[in-house]
């Protein structure tokens, strides 16, 4: 069948790119939530131009910023300052709980920070009956409970103090009528600070910041990124929902007035760090991000979520006969969506990438999805749309083996984990491309992945006659 993938034989290069009238390049706009602080008004914030060269001192002018549940703040002036060595100390309980683990380690000391650990319980115990830790295990929902301050059976106030939140961590591990032993704080100590560090990084909104800063950098740095003109529009998948739920065209108007403000020389593309799914709401959202692309006369790209794929392109779904209706709802000549994510960074660990502070291990021996670091496949097209921009598009262009690769131990075999969060077949990527939507390929056996071919949802379709 035309256009029908074979892994063996290479990749299909024949989907439709959209047609330039220049030689400019490109007029990009990434939409995203850029600096992370829901409660300004997308209004104010300004539409900034980005290159590799200022990268560093826009990421500054943002200064991305996550408020974290228990009141802690942390701010990114640079890519670095992911990095948990940057911020870590800055964590006041993390930082008490790290003085007392140096206090246990020293013998001038240690009596006197177990005394301090042990003291939280006087109110627990009668008189002065010492206690001893207990290595018995918990149940780490319950734990993380803790950790984070929040209201569990045991505990119903967030902890403000480092006695509070040492006495919600120790408890489960002390009994009575023993003496203390400095190992085991130690190492619920440790145990602790690894739980609270994966947690933090594991959050949504923290993973969500990263990986739009790693992917935009990734993407101004391609070899031809300086024929390009690149602007950060700060503004979140949810804020531009309520925009248009409010059917206001005051974001319509912004984007228009500065897109139109760039001599009309060079075509438009506007790329959301946005993720669809198969709901009405994100139906709605495609509607209107095709309309921006077409007032703007360019093309928006975006990722597909796991449910839209289930939903409306996988086999057993009830609802593909419904994709062509689906595609006419959302003017799917302007639309360009892509499955699925891709890795973005090394996770965290002594055999990777160490934490100075302490031993430790960012994801399991397996890892789980949510444990690593996935970026919007949409960055991964417009790479490819920045290197054949000049005319020329082969093979090498639709691969990329600068995405991070680590082995994983599974049934005692090294296996690589692949760079793709769904490790798609060929059955599987064919089914997305007769549907419109473009695959990207991860592999087991080698580094890299590889986007199959460039075209909008309408383009493909036609092109295999679907």
């Amino acid at each position: 069948m035309s256009g029908r993938i074979d892994f063996t034989m290479g990749i299909n290069t024949q989907g439709a790119v959209p047609k330039r009238d220049s030689d400019k390049g490109l007029r990009i706009y990434i939409l995203g939530d850029f600096s992370g602080r829901s409660h300004d008004s997308w209004e104010q914030r300004k539409i900034r131009g980005i290159d590799i060269d200022n990268f560093d001192r826009v990421m500054t002018q943002i200064m991305p910023t996550l408020e974290i549940d228990s009141g802690l703040t942390l701010q990114f002036e640079a890519l670095e300052d992911f990095h948990p060595d940057a911020w870590l100390e800055k964590v006041q309980i993390v930082a008490d709980l790290q003085k007392l683990k140096r206090e246990l380690s020293n013998p001038n000391t240690a009596a006197q920070a177990a005394a301090k650990i042990l003291a939280s319980y006087k109110g627990e115990t009668k008189g002065d009956t010492p206690v001893q830790l207990n290595k018995a295990t918990e149940n780490q929902e319950d734990m993380l409970q803790r950790l984070l301050g929040k209201k569990s059976e045991k505990i119903s106030d967030r902890p403000d103090s480092v006695d509070q939140f040492i006495n919600q961590i120790i408890s489960p591990y002390v009994k009575k009528d023993a003496d203390p032993q400095y190992q085991v704080l130690i190492e619920v100590i440790d145990l602790t600070i690894s739980k609270y560090l994966r947690t933090l990084l594991h959050r949504p909104d923290f993973q969500n910041l990263e990986a739009l800063w790693r992917s935009t950098e990734a993407l101004v740095n391609e070899e031809l990124g300086d024929d390009q003109s690149f602007f950060l529009v700060d503004i979140s998948q949810v804020e531009l929902m309520l925009e248009l739920k409010k059917e206001s065209s005051a974001f319509e108007q912004k984007l228009l007035h500065h897109a139109q403000s760039g001599e009309g020389e060079q075509d438009i593309l506007l790329i959301g760090d946005y993720c669809f799914s198969d709901s009405e709401i994100d139906r709605d959202l495609l509607v209107f991000c095709s309309k921006l692309a077409k007032a703007c006369d360019g093309f928006f790209l975006g990722g597909a979520n796991k449910s839209l794929i289930k939903n409306y392109i996988s086999a057993e779904s009830e609802n593909v006969q419904d994709w062509s209706q689906y595609l006419n709802d959302i003017c799917a000549d302007r639309i360009m969506l892509s499955y699925p994510r891709y890795l973005l960074r090394l996770p965290y660990g002594n055999k990777r990438d160490p934490i100075e502070a302490f031993e430790f291990d960012e994801c399991s021996v397996i890892p789980l999805s949510e444990e690593l670091l996935w970026g919007n496949p949409a960055f991964v097209c417009a790479r490819v749309l920045i290197r054949t921009s000049q005319g020329q598009k082969t093979e090498e262009h639709f691969y990329f083996n600068d995405i991070p690769a680590f082995s994983i131990d599974q049934d005692g075999e090294q296996v690589l984990q692949p760079g793709t969060e769904t490790l798609l077949n060929e059955t599987q990527a064919n089914a997305l491309l007769s549907k419109g939507i473009m695959p990207l390929i991860g592999f087991r056996l080698r580094q890299g992945i590889r986007l199959i071919t460039i075209s909008t949802l309408s383009e493909q379709s036609q092109l295999l006659g679907k």
